[in-house]
């Protein structure tokens, strides 16, 4: 008899309850962005003349560390070919495994992402900094600019340090013009 037939799911043998069973690694930051990017997919051309920008609601333990229309300002200020082909930039709204990461100061916090031609800013959680100047500005001119050095840089075939060195080289020198 097949343990198909005995259980009622997935997890139906002495095997699949072993912990060890799960693979998949735990990214509370980038499963947000796989989400996101469904919300997003039909209401968002795969080309657009500009990328679009959307705040994403919040989860009531964060805030936004930016607003769109600063963050339009601040994709004016660069290069337009270092923005051509950029699908979107979305301030995405937190979560509660994202939350407890931040309250254990986990390694696994992330600021922004580039993926599938697209930027992702993520929520800072409310109550962790108080000069929101600063933390616009760290947004804007560090942490979106790197992101975008990124989509500059996705046709180049590097190892992922080649690939961060130019992210951070072309955020310095784009990031101080903001």
């Amino acid at each position: 008899m097949s343990a198909h037939n005995q259980g009622s799911g997935p997890r139906s043998n002495a095997y699949s309850e072993s912990k060890f069973t799960n693979w998949a690694g735990y990214q509370p930051f980038h499963s947000e962005c796989a989400f996101a990017l469904r919300r997003i997919a039909k209401s968002v051309p795969l080309e657009p003349e500009r990328p679009a920008v959307l705040a994403l609601p919040l989860h009531e333990g964060f805030r936004h560390p930016c607003c769109p229309e600063a963050v339009e300002w601040a994709l004016g200020k660069l290069p337009p070919a270092t923005i051509a082909g950029l699908r979107a930039v979305l301030l995405l709204g937190g979560n509660q495994p994202q939350l407890n990461a931040w309250l254990k100061h986990s390694p696994l916090i992330r600021y922004g992402v580039y993926w599938r031609e697209c930027v992702f800013l993520f929520a800072y959680p409310r109550g962790h900094w108080t000069d929101l100047d600063w933390l616009q500005d760290f947004f804007l001119k560090d942490v979106l600019v790197h992101e975008i050095g990124h989509h500059v840089d996705r046709h180049r075939d590097a190892d992922s340090r080649t690939k961060e060195g130019f992210a951070k080289a072309f955020a310095r020198q784009h990031g101080r013009r903001l």
